[in-house]
């Protein structure tokens, strides 16, 4: 029996649900733009950070410049690389609750398992289980905030259930363990971001015997390039009296601290050259045209680089694009390693043997195999997931969406029926080849204006009833609108992608706009609150 806990201040207290990028950033910016301190924060594990805490694999880093890896509103200036690390990124989330004094808001390993509209109080019902203290119990709030990613729930042996007959030692990446490589016979099954990763710190920083990797389909791959000081770079040096063609990073960032606007000016040359690529996610001639150019150059390093033995698995025949491509982090390189072995196939077929470490993949061949690492990514059309939502009159969101082919939102942040409940990193508010952070920022600002608007509309007393929706007329013209443009780029449910619901063909994940016009319309244009029951 659920402990219920009555709470006075449930009138304007704010809950959060997930404690990674988007719920500290929330969190954050409740204090500094709403001076709004009745919040709390719910984090099912043992530590803040999301996908960067929960992910440890070796050789993790970001995928976007480093500048792009820290708030707008509190940036960090002395990146040790210009991809940062993953132990680095969870650093500095952590100077972000102590710097924002979040600590005494923050609860661990609460795990939050429904949440119900009352409409009678006006007021949701969150139910947790403590697991910490092995309990359960259900708390109020006037409004729910989930930030609990789409990187959280592994595919695991969904998909390869002839594994868990496997005898040796099976694990997804986002679950790594600290074990010995050593003369093992080692099988990595994806070649997504975190494929990439470790297979090349596994063949350089241990001694496995042999590794051979299970594919599906070929991704593009690009360079990672290290730091260059360009000449933008080389002219803040100038201003901070450093002796010119010093390439010491270090220096320069010290100078982006001290220099004022410094580091913004920086963060603004990064985003126009990010936000400038996505003429080659268009459809269009031009778009066409753009994106060749840069097939063939990345064709051509990939081709330079890995084993002229596996071309034919690695090069796609699809448009760049249609995936997001994977930085190279010495994965070609990997390649050409005499115990490397590159198999494309469908999967697996049998486990066989004695010891159950004969593993069939299904064109016939047999590995000997002492552990199998998952690089199969995650479920991400299942937003929520096991998070039970229900709105006005017991309306189930995941049962709503299903009925729609797939997730949708108004301004992917809102759904009829569900009063006071906001999504970040919500249905297609995520960027082609751009920084989800500066997503998730735009998105908690959005909502951090419909509150302000919301209580200015109720008599400006934050603890008056206050009702926030979109109408089903907003949310159906929105969802048109994204669909219609989806057409316009190259992303096809022809190409298996994470964005794409596979049943339905629906990208349910992508913003089929610029990142400048995102930020637009969430964070400049005037809110459109005809679009909203209030």
């Amino acid at each position: 029996m659920a402990e219920r806990v009555a709470d006075v201040k449930a009138t304007d207290k704010v809950a959060i649900i997930g404690a990674g990028l988007s719920g500290v950033g929330m969190a954050i910016q409740l204090k500094r733009l709403l001076s709004h301190d009745n919040f709390e924060l719910f984090e099912k594990y043992d530590d803040i950070g999301g996908t960067w805490s929960q992910n440890t694999y070796p050789n993790l880093s970001c995928d976007v410049p480093s500048e792009f890896y820290s708030y707008s509103f509190f940036q960090k200036p002395d990146w040790s690389q210009k991809f940062a690390p993953q132990p680095e990124i969870l650093e500095y989330m952590h100077d972000c609750v102590v710097h924002f004094q979040l600590g005494p808001h923050i609860h661990l390993q609460q795990e939050c398992t429904s949440i119900s509209w009352s409409e009678e109080d006006s007021i949701w019902n969150l139910s947790f289980n403590d697991l910490l203290h092995h309990k359960s119990y259900t708390i109020q709030a006037r409004f729910v905030v989930t930030a609990t990613g789409v990187l959280n729930i592994p595919k695991g042996l969904d998909d390869l259930p002839e594994l868990r007959n496997f005898g040796g030692q099976c694990f997804h990446t986002s679950q790594w363990r600290d074990i010995d490589f050593d003369d093992k016979r080692v099988m990595v099954i994806g070649n997504g971001c975190s494929g990439n990763q470790v297979i090349p710190w596994i063949l350089s920083e241990r001694r496995p015997k042999s590794l051979v990797q299970i594919v599906r389909s070929p991704q593009w791959i690009a360079p990672k390039p290290n730091y260059l000081v360009s000449g933008f770079t080389k002219w803040y040096t100038t201003l901070c009296s450093i002796s010119v063609i010093i390439v010491d990073s270090s220096k320069f960032h010290r100078c982006l601290r001290y220099i004022p606007f410094a580091m913004r000016l920086r963060r603004l040359w990064t985003a126009y050259k990010l936000d400038n690529s996505f003429i080659a996610m268009m459809a269009t001639d031009q778009g066409t045209k753009a994106r060749r150019t840069v097939m063939d150059a990345v064709r051509s390093y990939m081709k330079s680089i890995a084993s002229p033995r596996y071309h034919d698995v690695l090069l796609p025949h699809y448009e760049l694009g249609a995936k997001r491509p994977v930085m190279d982090d010495g994965y070609l390189n990997a390649t050409n390693r005499e115990n490397f072995t590159l198999i494309q196939c469908d999967g697996i077929s049998a486990i066989e043997g004695d010891q159950r470490k004969t593993v069939v993949d299904k064109v016939g061949n047999k590995h000997e195999v002492d552990i199998v690492i998952l690089a199969n990514g995650f479920k991400t059309q299942e937003l929520l997931t096991p998070m039970k939502v229900q709105g006005i009159g017991g309306k189930d969101l995941r049962e709503t969406w299903e009925s729609k082919g797939g997730s949708e939102a108004y301004m992917g942040v809102s759904v009829n029926g569900f009063p006071n409940f906001f999504m970040l990193i919500g249905p297609n508010t995520l960027p082609s080849n751009n920084s989800t952070l500066h997503a998730i920022e735009c998105s908690i600002v959005y909502v951090t204006r419909l509150l302000k608007g919301g209580w200015a509309r109720s008599g400006g007393d934050r603890r008056n009833p206050l009702v926030l929706m979109p109408t089903p007329e907003a949310e159906v013209q929105f969802n048109a609108m994204i669909q219609r443009k989806m057409k316009d780029l190259v992303y096809t449910s022809q190409v298996s992608t994470w964005y794409i619901n596979k049943d339905t063909g629906k990208n349910t994940l992508i913003w089929p706009g610029t990142q400048f016009s995102f930020w637009r319309s969430r964070c400049v244009s005037p809110i459109r609150w005809s679009d909203w029951t209030v």
